[in-house]
């Protein structure tokens, strides 16, 4: 083997190990803080019109902690999922109008419930509408003043269990 060879192959080596350093160092290092709480239920009443007809739901959000995650974006941190006592797949509640038209409340996100320190701004201080087209062409999310307005969609009263104060070490 020649020595330039030599020298373009350590000049690669090190090229790809200068790139590659800083993303090694985010996932190579320490976890986030472990949650104290990793379990909790909280009940909502939720209760709206549409088209006129009252309608109500109480349920529970269950939040769980799920081990550490890691992404370019925040780098490593804490999972959490979450879902409704009723429905196990869903962490919103689904308000159909018709065969075509279902719409989404979201209640909040597990790391609001559990007092994830690091995301203070994820309160649901009103319940988040969203429509969602899930057909095969088209699965985006819309706007939903439309809707709104066009069905006559109202919040009534929202009332929910304040999140818990939780600690990490």
């Amino acid at each position: 083997m020649s020595a330039k060879h030599v020298t373009n192959s350590l000049l690669v080596l090190l090229t790809i190990g200068l790139i590659m350093m800083p993303c090694s160092c985010f996932f190579l290092g320490a976890n986030p803080p472990m949650p104290e709480v990793t379990y909790g239920e909280f009940p909502f009443r939720l209760e709206y019109k549409i088209n006129g007809e009252l309608v109500n739901i109480e349920d529970v959000v269950i939040c769980e902690f799920d081990g550490f995650g890691w992404n370019e974006m925040r780098g490593k941190y804490r999972k959490w999922t979450s879902h409704l006592s009723n429905n196990k797949k869903e962490s919103a509640v689904l308000i159909i109008i018709d065969e075509k038209v279902k719409i989404y409340c979201y209640v909040g996100s597990a790391e609001y419930y559990m007092g994830d320190e690091k995301w203070p701004e994820l309160k649901p201080l009103t319940p988040r509408f969203v429509h969602i087209n899930r057909s095969p062409n088209d699965m985006n999310v819309y706007e939903i003043q439309d809707f709104i307005e066009k069905y006559n969609l109202k919040l009534i009263s929202w009332e929910f269990t304040v999140p818990i104060v939780n600690t990490f070490k």
